[in-house]
Formats: C-alpha cells, structure tokens, sequence
C-alpha cells in the first residue's frame, strides 16, 4: 500500500505590533486633521447663522418698482436703481421708519409701518414721472429747505447769505453755525447727507407735482344748485318718493326725512357744486338731470339719496374750497394710475414689519 503523505504544516508568522511612538504618532496626525475639520465647520456654521441673522436681513428687498426683473444690489442703504427698477431694501426702509418715527409718525398704530414703505413708493413713483412732467428740483433748492427748516426748528425765521436768524430768547443763529446744527441734526436721525437730501428732493419734488395739479384745476366751470334728502333703507326712499310724486314741498320734506343733520335744517341745500365733488354714483345723476327735475332714489354707500336740480349754471366760479377738494381727488388719482401702469412688488408682510420696528432706535 501506498502511504499518504501528511502535509506539511503551514508556519505561521507572528504579527509584530508597530512601537508605541508610531502609534501615538498616528493619533496626533488624526487629531490634528479632524479637528480643524470640526473647528472650520462649526465656524462656517456660525458665520451662515450671523451673515443670515444680521446681514442677509438687512439686504433683503421690501420692494421693487419698475417693469423689469433685476439683481438685487450689494445692500447699501438707498434705492438701487437698475435698469428700469427701483429696489428699496431693509436697511433704508428702517431708516425711513426711524425718520418717520422721529418727525411726527404714529408708531403705535399697526398702519404706520405699511404708511411709510407706501410713502417711499410714491416717492420713487414721482421721481420716475418727474422728468416727463417737467418738474425737477435743484441742490441750491434743497439747500434752502434744509437751512429753513432747521431756522424754523429753533423759532427763526428765513436766512440767506451770512445773516443771522432770530430765534427765542436774544440768542442768534449766524449762517455759519447751520452746519453744526445740520449735523446735530443728522446724527439724531442716523442719516447721511446725501440719504436726507434725498428725503427733501423727494419731498419738494412731490409738492411741485401737487402744486402742478392744483394750478390744473379750472377756476370757472359747469355746477349745479342741488339739494338732496338722505335716507337709510329703501323702503324710507320710497317713501319720500312718493310724497313728492304726490305734490310734497323738497325743502319740508328734506327738513322731517333726511337724516344728513348738517343739510337738513337748510331744507336740504347743499349750494352749488362743481362737477367730481359728490360720490361717483350722485354726481352722475346730478349733472345728467336737467333744471328743475327730481331724481329716483340713488343707493350709495352713504344710504339712499333724492336730489333735486334747482338751477345749472355752465360757467360759475368754483368755491376755493371745492378746487382744493378737487385737487386733492386728482392727485390721488395720479398716484392710482401710476401704480396701474408701474409694476410694483411688496415683500413687507407682518414679521418683517415688527422686525423693522424693533430696529429703529
């Protein structure tokens, strides 16, 4: 028999541990590596957490004007224009809300903070219009309104040159001392000069406009002599239609029915009035009825009215009071067209309304 050779065992080698020094060597290097590894990303991970929480915030838009899509500035404090678009960030409009609050804002009502942005739109609707309307403002002219203002602030009253302004008490305020008080002035509202200016260029500008559209308003025009008898509901209007129908006295009917306390004592006299003075759905009636007539009730927001046309006079000088009203209409409904025409986009919601508040001193 063959024998089976036994096979031969396989020697095993003994795995020598590496020193002690290498070992430790190896340690250090991993700590060395991890480490600032953890220290980058926990640094990183603050300055996201700072730039997001106090530098991002100032920067984001609260509102764009214009008709084009841009990128939004590097966050300086002012209106970035670009293109055809206005942007207006965080950082200006807590400062206008800080000017604001300084000269006069209610900032106790929950308003205010929507009152002011919509105030700066309107400043950048009016500065985009300005030069199709021929109305510009000079620095000379921005000058004198801030040099008067500041007199009037300590009870003065105008200066030019190097005189001297009388203010209370026998103090005087020489010409030369209206920087240092410009500059009080400024540090009290944390503004730069060129940011404040630019809140008085937008203020004279805007009045030129008004100005502009008050001296529009014609001084003679088509008005009519009504009166008008107001009732609450419908049934009181039918009411006093029919007593009319039937042969009733305007004036007596006016003094028992209407319930305008400021007319009905005057038999319902309202005088004469011009043509946009009344509500849209009165004057409308008013100058379509001829001399003489009376009309079918009229629902309004203010209830039901009857008026009577009593005379028509198509050239009659308008009341100053009466053009002033119809100055202002005008003027608030250049700024509605305006903002039909003018694409504007609002980013201020509640929470960054309350934010912006909470940073203005």
């Amino acid at each position: 028999m063959s024998r089976k050779l036994k096979p031969e065992p396989k020697l095993s080698v003994a795995k020598r541990k590496p020193p002690r020094w290498q070992y430790e060597r190896n340690l250090t290097l991993i700590i060395w590596i991890i480490i600032p590894l953890i220290i980058a990303l926990a640094v990183g991970l603050v300055g996201y957490w700072g730039y997001d929480t106090y530098v991002a915030v100032w920067n984001q838009p609260i509102a764009k004007i214009g008709n084009d899509t841009i990128t939004i500035g590097n966050g300086t404090a002012s209106r970035v224009v670009k293109g055809n678009v206005t942007t207006l960030d965080m950082r200006y409009y807590v400062k206008m809300l800080r000017l604001y609050s300084l000269t006069g804002g209610n900032t106790s009502s929950s308003s205010f903070p929507y009152q002011v942005l919509q105030q700066m739109e309107n400043d950048v609707l009016v500065s985009r219009a300005a030069p199709g309307l021929g109305l510009q403002v000079t620095r000379n002219e921005i000058t004198a309104k801030i040099n008067n203002d500041l007199i009037s602030s300590v009870g003065g009253g105008n200066t030019t040159g190097n005189s001297t302004a009388n203010i209370t008490g026998n103090i005087t305020l020489p010409q030369s001392d209206l920087g240092k008080l410009y500059q009080q002035w400024l540090d009290y509202v944390k503004l730069t000069d060129s940011e404040y200016r630019q809140v008085i260029g937008d203020a004279l500008l805007t009045q030129k406009l008004q100005d502009q559209i008050t001296q529009s308003i014609p001084t003679e025009g088509k008005q009519v002599h009504l009166y008008a008898i107001v009732v609450p509901n419908e049934g009181n209007a039918t009411e006093v239609e029919n007593l009319l129908k039937n042969g009733g006295n305007f004036t007596t009917i006016a003094e028992e029915y209407s319930t305008d306390e400021t007319t009905k004592q005057y038999g319902g006299d309202l005088g004469w009035v011009p043509q946009g003075i009344l509500l849209p759905e009165i004057d409308q009636v008013a100058f379509s009825l001829p001399e003489g007539n009376i009309s079918a009730p009229i629902v309004s927001t203010n209830g039901y009215y009857i008026i009577k046309v009593a005379e028509i006079d198509n050239n009659r000088t308008i009341d100053e009071q009466y053009r002033q009203m119809l100055a202002n209409t005008a003027y608030n409904n250049w700024f509605t067209e305006q903002r039909k025409l003018v694409r504007i986009i609002e980013y201020l919601n509640q929470t960054k309304a309350t934010w912006a508040m909470n940073h203005i001193s």
